[in-house]
């Protein structure tokens, strides 16, 4: 019967019955589908209050006029004229393509013009032609048969009460006064992804329905509208126009609606086809007149690409700024709501998680905005506590012996061998009390292992002592390829296991040696090694040229090559990398700037006014100096600092030149035959490692 009712319509009726049950009559009749929806609707209550019609005021005439019976009926039965007045609204929803509504009801109980309703309301002298009269015309409450609410979201309908939108009061209320404003009442909220402009606009639509805004917005409705659901469906030319236009005239028509665009600067161009005209040359003049109220959601970078190059439009939105909250207010958002996580995932939180997750997110997760990256963070790490801690497999078990016993049982029972059945049904109760045991969750506490679990899993770095074996591989691999280099891979082990034990995440060594001693080599090795890792290698060789920054950030907007992807920009996904700039003396002055800037700032703009951190990043830079001096490592192993790079790395290490003693023991480990000669003929004092090889070949062939 309900099948194409609305939900909350199928409340009325119900109620309709509970009215009868209360009053004790024999019949539910279209008295009590009155009571019901003056009783449980809202909107129709508001509407029909201007015409002194209450739910107080009907049922006291009610309980005067027909009073009540002794004992109420248990048995629910409907009146034929009430049978009468659902059909009659079925069939005019069916006309108006939509489920029956309030408005259909109500509509239906005056068009019938009989039944106890109707002489109630004649007997209280109220005017039944003026209802039914304007009711016809409003579109208010039968406000699902509009075009716009086939297109858009109810937002009132679809928020959850129960979430906490902190901090934002300043916002808000700025909000409110514009939409009160007479001309320019539509704001737009200009911030960040992630700032939580959304959630701004859902926070105003629960203070809306909770009447906790001025009593001129009482009424409100908050609709969502998305630009690609106007596009959709509109095949031909005018379609979209036509589809505009008529949502514009239920806005104007209906004033108790608040659109919501997110991502409002599509409308710049949604619809835009050569010829046509868009989506915001359609809204300017309703905009203009001060008809119809909008709230617009977009980026300062969208904004100031696309809308603010239609001026005429700019000019019809109060731009309200949305900025990114502190740590300090995203740490009370956060202990607000934890108690919503803590429930949903049915685990303790305490105050220093959140504490963590704030240090956490701030160092390591930089792709992202505040409260949005603090809060996704702390659903992500609840999750991993309640995945750790489940008991499934053993459940899967249980059930599917009781699934097995149950059969057993009934074959037993078909054999008449009762006794058998009797101890297979007590085996299942044993088995259903620890399936109940275990279905009651313990409640998990949240512990920073876990929080870096999750970290781990979002950055692949290490942060876990356990896990830095992958250092033992890189001694071994680096002794399998070069030569006499334990004393700078123990050194680099070292600044690694420091960095990631301490969760520093930003690491910077400066590697200055002369050429051909394997310090790029030594790098290489360690990103091979390295579980999950990015490898970026620059050769500054090929950037000694000013434009060559352009490989690095992106080109210039305007040049050839604006849209590509540019070097840096696997960096921006905050996955782990490791750099290495090769050969920095060779590099354009410009270039050098740009590294220096990643080394001192953590870092840099992109051509497209984005910024690119470093923070997941260990940064290796290698400069071929040639130097006779053999200063690397003092008496206490100690790393020297020098150089134009001193400051602002974390280390320089220095590499010395070949000498003869390590020259030799490298050829007699290969099982070189005329070591004199290879030494005469290298220039290894000079060129270090460069011929090496070379030269040990052409032996090998000589005496072969």
């Amino acid at each position: 019967m309900f099948k194409n009712f609305l939900e909350d319509v199928v409340g009325i009726l119900k109620g309709a019955e509970e009215e009868r049950y209360n009053l004790r009559h024999p019949y539910v009749g279209t008295e009590h589908l009155l009571l019901s929806i003056l009783k449980h609707d809202e909107e129709m209550a508001n509407f029909l209050k201007k015409y002194n019609l209450t739910y107080n005021i009907f049922k006291k005439e009610l309980n005067m006029v027909v009073g009540s019976a002794s004992k109420a009926s248990e048995i629910v039965l409907y009146t034929p004229m009430l049978k009468r007045v659902i059909n009659n609204a079925m069939d005019n929803a069916k006309e108006d393509n939509t489920n029956v509504s309030t408005k259909h009801l109500i509509l239906s109980i005056l068009e019938e013009g009989e039944g106890i309703a109707i002489r109630l309301l004649i007997g209280m002298n109220i005017n039944i032609d003026k209802i039914y009269e304007d009711l016809s015309k409003s579109n208010k409450i039968s406000g699902k048969t509009l075009e716009l609410y086939e297109t858009g979201n109810i937002l009132n309908d679809i928020v959850d009460d129960d979430e906490i939108v902190v901090g934002r009061d300043k916002e808000i209320d700025l909000i409110i006064e514009t939409l009160l404003r007479k001309k320019k009442n539509n704001p737009i909220l200009i911030g960040d992804a992630g700032v939580g402009k959304t959630a701004i606009v859902e926070e105003l639509t629960r203070r809306i329905k909770r009447k906790e805004v001025p009593e001129n917005l009482y009424d409100y409705k908050i609709v969502s509208l998305e630009m690609g659901s106007l596009v959709s469906g509109t095949k031909y030319r005018g379609e979209f126009e036509e589809k505009l236009t008529k949502i514009i005239k239920e806005l104007e028509s209906n004033n108790n609606i608040i659109l919501f665009i997110d991502e409002i600067h599509s409308m710049v161009n949604a619809g835009g086809a050569e010829g046509a005209i868009t989506a915001g040359d359609i809204f300017k003049p309703a905009l203009a007149r001060g008809k119809i109220k909008c709230i617009g959601a977009t980026t300062r970078e969208e904004y100031l690409k696309f809308f603010s190059s239609d001026k005429a439009l700019m000019r019809r939105f109060e731009i309200i700024n949305i900025d990114e909250p502190t740590k300090e207010e995203t740490k009370e958002i956060l202990n607000k709501i934890k108690g919503e996580y803590e429930h949903h995932h049915n685990v303790i939180i305490k105050d220093e998680i959140i504490d963590k997750i704030i240090y956490y997110t701030d160092t390591f997760i930089t792709n992202k905005m505040y409260p949005d990256k603090a809060i996704d963070f702390l659903d992500s790490v609840c999750s991993k506590v309640k995945t750790s801690h489940n008991y499934n497999n053993k459940k899967k078990e249980l059930y599917y012996t009781l699934d097995k016993l149950s059969k057993e049982k009934n074959n037993s029972l078909k054999c008449n061998d009762y006794d058998k059945a009797l101890d297979i049904y007590k085996e299942e109760m044993n088995i259903k009390k620890e399936l109940k045991r275990l279905n009651i969750k313990k409640k998990e506490i949240v512990k920073e292992s876990d929080i870096i679990s999750v970290l781990e899993n979002k950055t692949n770095m290490i942060f876990t002592k356990d896990k830095l074996n992958f250092l033992d591989n890189y001694k071994i691999e680096v002794n399998k390829k070069l030569y006499n280099m334990d004393k700078y891979v123990n050194v680099i082990n070292n600044l690694i296991k420091d960095n990631l034990l301490n969760k520093k995440g930003f690491l910077k060594v400066y590697l200055e040696g002369p050429a051909y001693l394997g310090k790029s080599s030594l790098i290489k090795i360690l990103s091979e090694v390295y579980p999950k890792c990015n490898f970026l290698r620059i050769d500054l060789k090929e950037y000694q040229s000013n434009i060559d920054i352009n490989k690095l950030i992106g080109t210039t907007q305007g040049y050839v090559g604006y849209n590509d992807a540019h070097l840096f920009s696997n960096i921006k996904n905050n996955t782990f990398t490791i750099v290495l700039f090769d050969n920095y003396k060779y590099a354009h002055e410009s270039i050098k700037e740009l590294i220096k800037e990643i080394l001192k700032e953590k870092w840099i703009t992109d051509n497209r006014g984005e910024k690119i951190y470093f923070n997941n990043t260990f940064i290796f830079i290698t400069d071929d100096i040639k130097n006779n001096n053999k200063v690397g490592f003092d008496n206490k192993n100690v790393l020297n600092k020098y150089n134009e790079l001193d400051d602002l790395v974390d280390y320089t290490i220095k590499f010395n030149n070949l000498d003869k003693k390590t020259l030799i023991k490298y050829l007699k480990d290969k099982n070189v035959n005329n070591i004199d000669r290879i030494i005469k003929d290298s220039n290894y004092e000079i060129d270090n490692y460069k011929n090496i090889d070379k030269l040990i070949k052409e032996d090998f062939l000589i005496n072969n």
